[in-house]
């Protein structure tokens, strides 16, 4: 893998996953959320088509997550460029179209958003097989904002006992701990401070859980852990969604598994904000974090 130019040696000495590893293991995850996504892949607002600014007179090819509109001229050119060397003769008045053929007009970007990705790292999540689909899920949101949304600001923050923000490269490194405590309460407020950092950006936070909140940060730096959650923890944890709220956040909590005291906890905290539950399966986790959250980006 050295050898390939998949890993590369840090300041200390320790071997980590290179920025061409990472690129790879973001496109294999963001492939299978666009394969997942694929059936709608034909649907498109045409009301918001080009909503997110002026033609700048350039286009390129249409990839998945685009929103700008169809460059006509260039699309049908491709297409009868395409039929021409494939030796098909024009001999109708309709052209077949192909994904390829597409091109989509370059808007400048009006709009931009400041995400943070709540993701829990729990030791249930590995326990219960859904360490990996976590990852890819964040792999996968990250290569889409990294190469078709260059103006929005991603946060990734890890929460078990503690919280952390963390790189896509040191989120695909962290191994499973078995450390108690889902600390959705530091998450929160570290997810309040990436958002003041950028004050005119679209606020959106996703969380992606499996489990009740069951410790808090306390003054001193350390968590408090207890359960069932207890009710101080509770409170902080809601104080903080309110917090989100006054900033204008959309809030989307990704719900793993069918627990009905987590069901019961995060139903009322969207509800508290204005936001929204969304309870995939495993397989889906990916495509359901990212169609979230080109919708939030387009309201």
């Amino acid at each position: 893998m050295q050898r390939q130019g998949f890993l590369a040696r840090g300041a200390d000495g320790q071997w980590r996953l290179s920025p061409k590893a990472m690129r790879q293991l973001g496109q294999s995850a963001f492939r299978d959320v666009a394969q997942r996504l694929s059936g709608r892949s034909g649907e498109r607002d045409t009301q918001r088509a080009g909503a997110t600014g002026e033609p700048t007179g350039a286009s390129r090819g249409w990839e998945f997550g685009d929103t700008e509109p169809w460059d006509v001229t260039r699309t049908v050119t491709n297409a009868v460029l395409r039929a021409a060397q494939q030796g098909n003769p024009l001999t109708s008045d309709r052209i077949q179209l192909q994904v390829s053929d597409v091109e989509v007009a370059e808007t400048e970007q009006r709009v931009h958003a400041a995400v943070a990705l709540l993701v829990d790292t729990s030791f249930s999540m590995v326990m219960d097989g859904r360490w990996v689909p976590m990852k890819r899920t964040a792999l996968a949101l990250n290569h889409l904002i990294t190469t078709r949304f260059r103006g929005d600001d991603l946060q990734l923050i890890a929460f078990g006992r503690l919280a952390q923000q963390l790189t896509p490269a040191e989120l695909a490194g962290l191994d499973g701990a078995w450390d108690q405590g889902t600390n959705l309460h530091h998450a929160l407020l570290l997810a309040g401070r990436h958002l003041r950092r950028n004050p005119n950006a679209q606020p959106v936070v996703l969380i992606v859980t499996d489990g009740e909140p069951t410790a808090h940060l306390e003054p001193d730096g350390h968590a408090f852990f207890d359960y069932p959650p207890h009710p101080k923890t509770l409170g902080l944890t809601v104080r903080e969604f309110d917090n989100l709220a006054r900033l204008g956040a959309a809030v989307t909590i990704f719900r793993l598994g069918d627990d009905p005291g987590l069901a019961r906890v995060v139903d009322k905290m969207a509800q508290r904000v204005g936001g929204r539950v969304v309870a995939p399966d495993l397989d889906g986790l990916g495509a359901a974090v990212v169609s979230d959250y080109m919708r939030l980006r387009r309201r």
